[in-house]
């Protein structure tokens, strides 16, 4: 008997990308989770304990923006692909920066074996990336599977080499960073190419219409926000401006009903 995978309804990938646009925008829930993740990894690497770098591994948010780029590039939006991959630039700075800020309070700064295994990319590292992509991008398309596994697969491949790059930097271990940085771009190629993969063999190209739909509608939201920013802003500014004219006023009357300096020579 040959068991034959159910196919997905048109409703069902609606589901998949609208849960993808939503849990992959830059809001502010998404980079304290990623600073969060950053600064226990980065913590868990220099004590040279896996445990702990697990844990941190597994709040890291980076599997979201990855996957909507190989969505993007399948529906053929370009809106799709610039969102995430300016959201993961934005992380991959933000990891780095914290790893960096966090290491110049070691004062040791001899490299362990948990920093060092994420200076050296090798092939097996990237299958495992590609293996994890296949997982995560049919777990997302499956309602009834958990993407848990392997979201943390993602993120074991991902986010501890970037903490690394920022370790070796404060070492000012230069080749180092260069071998960290290159380990994060391939597993990132793998995942994305793995992930492209799977939404191709699934049709996701169909919910193009729904993408866009989603994209207006975030960005109707965040013109909105803008707006209302703006006019807290402008009624700040006006009350201040009132407060200060007050001021002046009161300030301006107070010296009016004070006698001049004539004034008073001649009393005398």
């Amino acid at each position: 008997m040959i068991l034959a995978p159910e196919k997905l309804t048109k409703t069902q990938k609606q589901a998949t990308v609208k849960q993808l646009i939503m849990h992959s925008a830059p809001t502010w829930d998404f980079y304290l989770m990623l600073a969060l993740s950053a600064a226990t990894i980065t913590f868990g690497l220099w004590e040279n304990n896996t445990a702990v770098v697990i844990g941190g591994m597994l709040i890291a948010p980076m599997l979201y923006p990855i996957m909507s780029v190989s969505m993007g590039i399948v529906v053929g939006d370009n809106r799709l692909i610039l969102r995430g991959l300016s959201v993961i630039l934005k992380s991959v700075i933000c990891v780095i920066a914290l790893a960096l800020g966090i290491s110049l309070f070691f004062i040791d700064k001899t490299l362990n074996a948990e920093i060092l295994s994420r200076t050296v990319p090798n092939i097996s590292y990237f299958l495992i990336a590609i293996l994890s992509g296949i997982a995560m991008a049919y777990a997302l398309a499956r309602p009834n599977l958990s993407d848990v596994l392997p979201g943390v697969a993602i993120n074991v491949a991902l986010v501890p080499p970037l903490a690394v790059t920022g370790i070796t930097f404060s070492a000012l271990q230069w080749p180092l960073v260069i071998k960290s940085l290159e380990m994060f771009f391939f597993n990132l190629i793998g995942i994305v190419f793995a992930a492209l993969l799977v939404f191709a063999m699934m049709r996701f190209f169909e919910t193009r219409q729904v993408i866009e739909q989603k994209l207006r509608a975030e960005e109707k939201i965040i013109e909105e926000e803008h707006k209302e920013k703006q006019l807290e802003d402008l009624k700040q500014i006006k009350k201040t401006v009132r407060e200060a004219t007050s001021l002046l006023k009161k300030v301006e009357n107070g010296q009016s009903r004070e006698p001049s300096a004539e004034t008073r020579d001649k009393k005398k």
